[in-house]
């Protein structure tokens, strides 16, 4: 694993190394609490987040690496249950009509996720052991759209992912955005 992780590293510093001066880049946050039923009834608070370093490799084709992960804390249980994940990968993306402000994309994302959950021993689940981790290979693919404002320095991504793992919703299936700024 850790030489897959060094692997990926290293192709995506050759690829930042070759690419020309005059591309484009961007840096890409999220960092929001997952707003669904739970969440205002006081059931549970999921973090989600992510960070990721865009750059051009053509109009229309971009690609980075990308840190994405989140963290549920469950409310109704006492002490509470918590749980995480932090996925590591990159992404590629296909922007249709580049030079609008408005461009529909696809994209699609392979990470390594590293889970853990942490259950004190007061609050055992049939065959759930009190704490533990796992982790395992995954991706997703997701339609989306961009919105650039006028000095198309930033913009909002919209998207939908699709994947065979289960996001911070418990789905297969999330809505999802990020806010980004180019240089």
């Amino acid at each position: 694993m850790k030489k897959t992780i060094l692997s990926s590293v290293l192709v995506f510093f050759f690829l930042m190394s070759s690419a020309q001066s005059g591309k484009s880049h961007s840096i890409g946050l999220q960092l929001n609490p997952y707003l669904d039923k739970d969440l205002f009834n006081g059931n549970s608070i999921k973090y989600v987040y992510a960070l990721r370093y865009t750059f051009s490799i053509k109009d229309h084709i971009t690609l980075g690496p990308e840190l994405s992960g989140y963290n549920v804390k469950l409310l109704y249980l006492d002490p509470n249950y918590t749980f995480s994940n932090f996925n590591v990968g990159g992404f590629f993306r296909y922007s249709f009509s580049p030079s609008s402000r408005v461009k529909p994309f696809f994209e699609l994302s392979p990470y390594y996720t590293f889970s853990s959950y942490k259950n004190l021993p007061e609050n055992t689940y049939e065959g759930v052991p009190p704490n533990g981790k796992d982790s395992y290979l995954a991706g997703y693919l997701a339609p989306g759209i961009s919105l650039f404002n006028k000095s198309q320095k930033f913009s909002l991504d919209l998207f939908c992912k699709f994947s065979s793992k289960a996001f911070v919703n418990g789905n297969q299936l999330v809505l999802s955005y990020r806010l980004n700024f180019r240089f």
